[in-house]
This record gives C-alpha cells, sequence and structure tokens, in this order.
C-alpha cells in the first residue's frame, strides 16, 4: 500500500478531532478557549472520546459549530495522502503527518477569525526542531536540518518584514511572518527548491486571489486578505510538484 493512503487515512480519522478544535480554538486574541454551544450556550460533550465523534453540531439545539466536519476530514486526508505520498518510507514523515494536521487547523482557524494562535505555531516549530533535527542525526546528515534553520529564518524574516511595512492590519500580521517561518523549516529540510517554490506558489496564490475579490468588487485596496491559508496551500503544491 502507498504511504500516502495511510497517512491519508490517518489523517482523515482524526478530522472530527480537528473540526472540534477549529471551533474551539476559533476565538479572538486573549479570548478562552470555547467550552460550550455558541448558540444556546450548552456545555460541549467532555471526554477525549468525544472529539473523535465530534458531529460538528451542538446535542442540545442542533445549531452548527464550526465548519463542517466532511470538509475538515477532506483536507485532513489530503494533506496527509501529499505528505506520505512525498515522504514514502522517510522517517521524517511522521514529524510530516503532524505537520500536516496543524496546518489544517491553522488553515480553518485563519479563515474563521484571521487569527493564527501561538499555541499552534509554536508547538510546530518545535516538533520540527525536534523531529526533523532527529531525522537528520539518524541519517548522519545534518545539512538537511541546517537547511530548514536557514529556509525559517529567511522565510520568517521576509515575512516579518511585510508585517512591519503595513502595521495598520491591512497587510500581513505577526502570525503570518510565525506561520511562514516555521513553513520555511520544513520546506527547506526537504530542499531549497521546495522552499522558494512553497513561498512563491503561496504569495502568487494570494495575489490572485486578492486580483479577482477587487475585479468582482467583494473587496476593496484596503480590505485585509487571510494569509495562512495560502501559505498552506503554497507548502501542498511544493510537497506535490518537489
Amino acid at each position: 500500500m502507498d504511504v500516502g493512503v495511510g497517512t491519508a487515512l490517518v489523517a482523515a480519522l482524526c478530522g472530527p478531532a480537528l473540526a472540534r478544535t477549529v471551533y474551539q480554538m476559533s476565538v479572538d486574541a486573549g479570548t478562552p478557549a470555547r467550552s460550550a454551544c455558541r448558540h444556546c450556550g450548552e456545555p460541549l460533550p467532555a471526554g477525549r472520546i468525544r472529539f473523535a465523534l465530534w458531529t460538528g453540531r451542538c446535542s442540545h439545539c442542533r445549531g452548527l459549530l464550526g465548519p463542517r466536519v466532511w470538509l475538515v476530514v477532506v483536507v485532513a486526508a489530503l494533506g496527509g495522502f501529499v505528505v506520505g505520498h512525498r515522504l514514502g518510507n522517510d522517517p521524517a514523515v511522521v514529524t510530516y503527518t503532524v505537520f500536516a494536521l496543524g496546518c489544517v487547523l491553522l488553515a480553518f482557524i485563519d479563515i474563521a477569525v484571521r487569527r493564527l494562535p501561538d499555541q499552534l505555531t509554536a508547538p510546530l516549530a518545535g516538533l520540527g526542531l525536534v523531529g526533523l533535527g532527529s531525522a537528520s542525526y539518524l541519517a548522519r546528515d545534518l545539512t538537511p536540518f541546517l537547511r530548514g534553520l536557514t529556509g525559517a529564518a529567511l522565510a520568517g524574516g521576509l515575512f516579518l518584514a511585510l508585517a512591519w511595512a503595513k502595521p495598520d492590519g491591512e497587510g500581513m500580521g505577526l502570525g503570518d511572518a510565525k506561520l511562514a517561518g516555521v513553513l520555511g523549516l520544513y520546506l527547506g529540510w526537504l530542499s531549497w527548491a521546495d522552499l522558494v517554490l512553497g513561498i512563491l506558489a503561496g504569495s502568487t496564490a494570494a495575489a490572485l486571489f486578492a486580483l479577482y475579490m477587487m475585479r468582482t468588487g467583494r473587496m476593496d485596496r484596503r480590505a485585509a486578505l487571510t494569509y495562512g491559508p495560502f501559505l498552506v496551500l503554497g507548502a501542498v503544491i511544493a510537497l506535490l510538484t518537489g
């Protein structure tokens, strides 16, 4: 069986838990994670098993809570397949699978509330440092890891400069810069080509989307654009074509 099929199945099984986490973490900065239905106030079902059985609806009022579970499952399965298909039997496939699931969370949360929580980006960075560093050590070749660190510095620095250039909320935010740094680590570990393609593809997709929205009158030049999902899309494109 292709490794991509296996990682896709694992990611799909995590879909309901991811959907619930998206709902709980889709809040403004400084606001505690949701623990109840936003429609009727009914507390969310407790217990870890409840995450795996999440349906996306309140058990009391049947109101929709967060993104559609099937959509999160499909996106997670796609991310898992891309990672497994690209990495194959490489020991780093486990690290990249968790990374893909984290990116799914970040993308959906960013779409919902235009925020990329540090509670997710920081663990993904730590996971990359430990997981990819260990994979390079076991392979007795630290070149990929050093390349990843350099990629994180370059990508994070570039987007940080862009965030500082327009600190009025219309441009990129610090969350985008942090995500770019994390993506730089993971893509850089693979190759320079993956890093460059991922950043360019994500930025181009964001620019084309913004142009389309302005041409159709759905967005003006002052409107803020959610960059997180486009950065993740760029990483997916790099993994697929690398």
